[in-house]
């Protein structure tokens, strides 16, 4: 079998190494890799060397062909799987890969492997049915082997083989891992034909994306091997949520530490429809191909394991400036136009009809302001057609308010700054990407003091912490310190500057390099006549004709270039490390913050400052206005700030954003009169504090003197308290504690979330001086404390009672046997990091403790340190870990249990405590379907049931081994599409009832809920805009209150002349509640008090 698995290798690399020098090959079956190496290297050695490469290569492929089929038809005899084997090879040899088509970019798996049945139509006839069977099965295979050998080989250009030569070690290892990232096959077992085919395509259309989109350019590394796999460099990015002030309702059972500030993985498997908002360079277009890639391979983590099995479609809206916005039909374009040609009819809409959609639209603001009103009503019929798939909407804050798809129930996300620790994790990522890459040790050295160097640098110098502020600049700095090794640039503006000079230059002339012979300047003022038409055009993107164009009537005024405006253009896409080809027949820049700041030099060299200052309102503009201000000239400066001031009096519906503008002109400005600058500063005095997240990006940008204007204007109310908070957290230092502590009086969510967001990005002593005792002994929301600065709580909240700890692997929690006065300990791991195992023993002395939680990843082997007489709630994240969980018996107090994700390995009947009949028992994230099962191990010993977002349970019977005892339950954000109305039947003790809205359309639950005799209290989630209650309520005999919790206004008109009924709204402020006055005699409505604050009985108390 290993034989006709090694032919099978061979002809695999044959056909890559075919494609990737452009050049037939194959045609002649005799040809083979060897005499390909014969030719076109010189020197014996170098032939033996890439020789034994190939071969290793063919080996590895082999091997997989082996184990592949150790898998597949096991029944089938030996000789007929090495026929089949041999056939796909014969095929391959047979094809003679001579279509030019072949050798282009846009080639996939399904095209190639249609493209080989073509041409080798007779490859089956010799075999018998089920070798039929497992030739249709290998030969998809063996093309996606194809495509990653491809991947795994460098840029074919002149110094092609010396470059493999020189990387060879590490050839091997990269296919082995490109391997290993291809998405398994779908499964076609007892599929008819055309069910058949649509599987085979889907498998197709999942290696193509995952491969396409996972990718990450890292700038200012060498050209020619500038593409890295995107999941090895990705950083999970923090989001900041939009929403209203609202007090969380512990009815709700969530954990009230995903509120706010959290991972964005976490923000994305909340919620079907998210909207994330974010400056230039934050990484969205990269979140994007992160969810792409991981759809397709399904190995999200743990926080969305929910989107495996879901199916991807990209829709960079860049691509339709001017154009109709695509059908479902044509979003498969995007991965391929090849896949677009042989996708399955209406497969697309199948896939978004079912819910199995991921929709992902990328870049609201690079269409124009006139084309995004027609591009909101596109993508409300999209949901309107398919409103069970998922769908994420990406946009620069300048182009629409966090409110913009509010309405069309999407959650507004922000993308936040780099904190500290993102930071030192994104440098680390930068210099893992560029290691992947490097086989000389003395280079790896370099790179590990380079980045141990650059991380001290960045974190422990303001000016450069400052500027690492998002991916793409961080990313620079990465880039230009390893390049240069020298000082850094203080401003951002040098960051781009230097980057030009790294990238468009100095790499080619440092590594001898050959390519056209233009200067710097003349690559540059190509370039930004490019970037200059694309801006000016509403575009992001160009047909490569037009840009073609451009460059030709550019160098018809450079008399000193020489070549052909077609080796130029050439050059530029292939060597300036600026610009891309997102498809075979359009030209971008790689990133648009280069497209703006060429743009900007530009228009600034043609004095165009009236242009500058007529288009400064328009968000597609304001990065080039800033930007202009770096490049003007004194005078020039001078005439663009005043022209945005002027501007700002006579356009009222734009005046608070030119001023917004002018001031961030400051940020990029080296000299500005002393006069103009005042005037601008006060001009912008007028309109703080910050109003909205675009005006605090702008005091961000600006820096300290932003500050002294925070420092003057005081908070007039609690939502001016924490913009104020947002903006000085964004600028940070010492000189941002003074502001942000005057602010903590106005007690709210929106401050505790922006002063959590400041402690996050930066904590520091200052912060924890100003802020700790108030965080922690005020709000009962999580205020997350990093394992690294525990040492801060013994000395600046001794009295606190609560604390939820974030750590990871290898974390101690030692510090918090000092917190003697503590009575709850939550424990979390970030969900961008490694799981964290822990060792309790530093919470044995907590004689106080009464409430011990681990939440996600973390795992303890052992509860022996808890307070057994003192506990009293006890959550735990996959008990199964926990050693000795037969000692929670010896918990005589415990009220409340939760086990999250799976259950112990021990019955109910062996852990409850055998005193306690008032029992709450919790099940939170469990995925497998029977875990109610697990009720039946002690009958008859719960006093309340909670089911929290776990799966769609088999059977809801077991609930019945607790009828006996059953006085509440609670089902909240369930999959249960209607609750069995048996179950209540079969409860007759129930005295609260606790679910979601959608059940309460369902007759028949309806009618067993009002034969409860004893029900006396329904607690209500309702996840709509608006809540009716329905008419049936008023039909339970014995119900005393009613408790509403949700978003939107209530209408209790259908309970007119209800009696003793108390009905709690824990909604959104802003509800508003009608038909109250109809309630019957001693019926009342009341709206509860916040949850969000403790009970206070001295500062920093519990």
């Amino acid at each position: 079998m290993y034989e006709a698995a090694l032919k099978l290798g061979v002809s695999v690399v044959k056909a890559a190494c075919g494609i990737w020098i452009g050049n037939p090959i194959a045609e002649n079956a005799a040809t083979t890799v060897v005499d390909l190496v014969q030719e076109k290297v010189t020197g014996r050695r170098d032939q033996r060397k890439l020789e034994r490469k190939f071969a290793e290569i063919e080996e590895s492929i082999a091997d997989r062909v082996v184990g592949y089929l150790d898998h597949e038809f096991q029944g089938l005899a030996e000789n007929e799987r090495e026929a089949a084997v041999l056939a796909v090879a014969d095929a391959f040899e047979r094809a003679g890969l001579t279509d030019r088509v072949l050798f282009e970019q846009d080639l996939d798996p399904l095209y190639l492997e249609r493209y080989v049945r073509a041409r080798a139509p007779g490859a089956t006839r010799d075999l018998s049915g089920q070798a039929v069977t497992l030739f249709d099965r290998v030969l998809p295979e063996s093309c996606a082997y194809v495509m990653a050998t491809l991947r795994t080989l460098p840029r074919f250009q002149a110094g092609a083989f010396s470059e493999l030569l020189r990387r060879e070690s590490l050839v091997l290892g990269k296919l082995d891992e490109l391997l290993d990232r291809i998405p398994e096959a779908e499964g076609r077992e007892g599929k008819g034909r055309e069910e058949d085919a649509e599987a085979a395509f889907v498998t197709a259309y999942r290696r193509t994306a995952a491969e396409r989109w996972d990718v990450l350019e890292l700038f200012g590394t060498d050209a020619r091997t500038q593409r890295y796999p995107l999941t090895l460099a990705y950083l999970s990015l923090r989001v900041s949520w939009h929403q209203e002030e609202q007090a969380w309702d512990p009815t709700l059972h969530a954990d009230p530490a995903l509120s706010g500030d959290l991972r964005v993985e976490q923000a994305l498997a909340s919620h079907r429809r998210t909207f994330l908002r974010g400056p230039a360079g934050t990484g969205k277009t990269t979140l994007m191909r992160w969810v792409g890639v991981r759809a397709c391979r399904g190995d999200f983590p743990e926080a969305m394991s929910a989107w495996n099995g879901l199916t991807p479609f990209m829709v960079p809206l860049r691509q339709y400036v001017g154009e109709k916005l695509p059908e479902p039909a044509d979003f498969v374009r995007h991965t391929g136009r090849h896949l677009a040609d042989q996708a399955p009819v209406g497969w697309a809409n199948r896939v978004l009809a079912e819910g199995r959609g991921i929709v992902l639209v990328d870049g609201v603001d690079e269409l124009p302001q006139t084309q995004r009103e027609a591009a909101r009503r596109w993508l409300r019929d999209l949901m309107s057609d398919f409103p069970e798939s998922r769908y994420v909407v990406t946009t620069r804050p300048g182009a629409a308010q966090e409110t913009w798809l509010e309405a069309d129930g999407f959650v507004s996300a922000e993308l936040q700054p780099l904190t500290d620790d993102d930071v030192g994790s994104f440098i680390h990522h930068w210099h893992e990407a560029v290691r992947s890459e490097i086989a000389d040790e003395a280079e790896l050295e370099r790179l590990d003091t380079y980045e141990h160097e650059l991380t001290r640098k960045v974190l422990g110098q303001r000016h450069l912490r400052a500027i690492a502020a998002t991916p793409l600049l961080c990313a620079l700095l990465c880039a230009l310190y390893r390049d240069r090794h020298t000082s850094l640039p203080r401003d951002r503006m040098e960051v781009y500057e230097a980057a030009l000079a790294m990238l468009l230059k100095d790499r080619d002339q440092q590594r001898g390099i050959e390519g056209v012979e233009l200067s710097r300047s003349e690559l540059v003022l190509l370039l930004q006549e490019l970037a200059k038409w694309l801006i000016i055009n509403g575009s992001s993107d160009a047909p490569t004709a037009t840009a073609q164009r451009q460059v030709t009537k550019v160098l018809r005024s450079m008399h000193r270039v020489t070549e052909e405006p077609g080796e130029v253009f050439t050059h530029l896409i292939v060597r300036s490390g600026l610009l891309q080809s997102p498809t075979v027949d359009r030209v971008s820049f790689l990133h648009r913050t280069f497209e703006e700041y060429l743009a900007a030099k530009a228009i600034v060299e043609e004095d165009s400052f009236p242009l500058l200052v007529s288009k400064a309102h328009d968000d597609q503009w304001h990065e080039v206005v800033v930007m202009a201000a770096g490049h003007a000239t004194p005078t020039q400066r001078e005439e663009l700030v005043t022209g945005l001031l002027e501007r700002a009096d006579q356009v009222k519906k734009h005046h608070d954003r030119l001023l917004l503008v002018a001031f961030a002109c400051l940020e990029t400005s080296p000299q500005l009169a002393e006069h103009l600058r005042e005037a601008v500063e006060k001009r912008v005095q007028s309109i703080l504090p910050p109003r909205t997240k675009e005006h605090v990006h702008a005091l961000g940008l600006v820096g300290e003197s932003a500050l002294q204007l925070l420092a003057r204007t005081p908070a007039q109310n609690a939502r001016q308290a924490a913009k104020i908070i947002e903006a000085a957290s964004l600028i940070g230092g010492p000189a941002s504690v003074p502001v942000i502590e005057r602010c903590l009086p106005y007690r709210s969510e929106a401050v505790f979330l922006a002063t959590r967001y400041a402690w996050q990005r930066a904590p520091s002593l200052e912060l924890a001086k100003a802020a700790l005792e108030e965080m922690l002994g005020t709000y009962r929301y999580a205020f997350p404390i990093a394992t690294s600065d525990l040492h801060l709580l013994p000395r600046y909240v001794p009295r606190a009672r609560v604390v939820m700890v974030e750590g990871t692997e290898g974390d101690e929690i030692t510090p918090l046997s000092e917190m003697l006065r503590l009575t709850q300990v939550s424990l979390k791991v970030d969900s961008a990091s490694p799981p964290w195992e822990i060792d309790l023993s530093p919470l044995s002395n907590l004689n106080k403790l009464e409430a011990f939680k681990n939440f996600g990843r973390t795992y303890i082997s052992s509860i022996e340190p808890l307070p057994k007489n003192q506990i009293r709630d006890l959550s735990l994240s996959h008990p199964e870990t926990v050693l000795d969980l037969q000692k929670l018996a010896c918990f005589r107090n415990l009220e409340h249990l939760q086990l999250d994700h799976t259950l112990p390995p021990h019955s109910l009947n062996d852990l409850l405590p055998k005193l306690n009949r008032n029992l709450s028992l919790s099940f939170r994230f469990q995925n497998n379907a029977e875990y109610l099962e697990y009720l039946t191990t002690a009958p008859n010993s719960l006093n309340r049931i909670t089911l929290i977002s776990c799966r769609n349970p088999f059977n809801m019977r077991p609930l019945f081994s607790q009828k006996d005892s059953l006085a509440s339950l609670s089902v909240v954000d369930d999959e249960l599409q209607s609750f069995p109305p048996s179950i209540l039947r079969g409860l007759p003790l129930l005295e609260e009832l606790e679910i979601e809205d959608h059940h309460l359309e369902n007759e028949d639950f309806a009618k067993a809920a009002t034969e409860l005799s004893a029900l006396h209290r329904i607690n209500l989630i309702h996840k709509t805009d608006h809540f009716i209650a329905p008419p049936w309520i008023r039909q339970i005999p014995h119900l005393r209150t009613l408790r509403i919790h949700g978003r939107g206004p209530v209408d209790l008109t259908s309970l007119a002349g209800m009696r003793d009924l108390t009905v709690e709204v824990a909604a959104f402020r802003s509800s508003t509640v009608t038909g109250a006055e109809l309630l019957g005699e001693g019926s009342r409505v009341v709206r509860d008090a916040p949850y969000l604050f403790r009970p206070r009985a001295g500062a920093g108390t519990a």
